[in-house]
């Protein structure tokens, strides 16, 4: 919960964690990679919502365009598939509402990645309490093949 009382966006006066002291919540950016052109460079921010600990930068790098994300957990990067114009849309907006669009484009994006990996998962110890996993080493080779074995007709979901 953000104690700031006011939208802080860090590197600027203001923030508060306990709503007592107020002081500067540091600047920390993911960095720049090799071929990295900056396009937008978001801090941390409050305002509704805590997000104090996100920043997010859009790079360009080749053809690529790259949304790098800094948060408590460690550095992150999403491929955007954006065009010319749709980066062109990004710089239509201020940078309050370019960090809430980014922030909620990042936070899809990991909600859906945690989403998959719980189901793929779950496929994979439904198919060990079934006995459906399969091992087979390659002939010859340093490697073994793995695979679910299909549900039997007559076993139940």
């Amino acid at each position: 919960m953000c104690c700031c009382g006011k939208p802080t966006i860090n590197g600027q006066p203001g923030y508060s964690w306990e709503g007592k002291s107020f002081s500067i919540c540091p600047v920390n950016p993911p960095p720049l990679m090799d071929g990295d052109v900056l396009l937008y460079d978001e801090p941390g921010r409050c305002g509704g919502i805590d997000s104090h600990s996100h920043h997010y930068r859009v790079v360009l790098n080749g053809a690529m365009t790259l949304l790098r994300v800094r948060h408590g957990g460690g550095d992150e990067e999403v491929r955007m598939s954006l065009c010319d114009e749709q980066v062109k849309v990004l710089a239509q907006l201020d940078s309050n509402g370019r960090y809430w669009i980014l922030n909620a484009l990042y936070h899809a994006f990991s909600q859906n990645g945690h989403a998959c990996a719980n189901a793929e998962n779950e496929r994979w110890r439904q198919a060990a309490a079934e006995k459906r996993i399969k091992v087979r080493k390659l002939r010859g080779q340093d490697r073994v093949r793995v695979w679910i074995e299909p549900k039997k007709e007559n076993q139940h979901a």
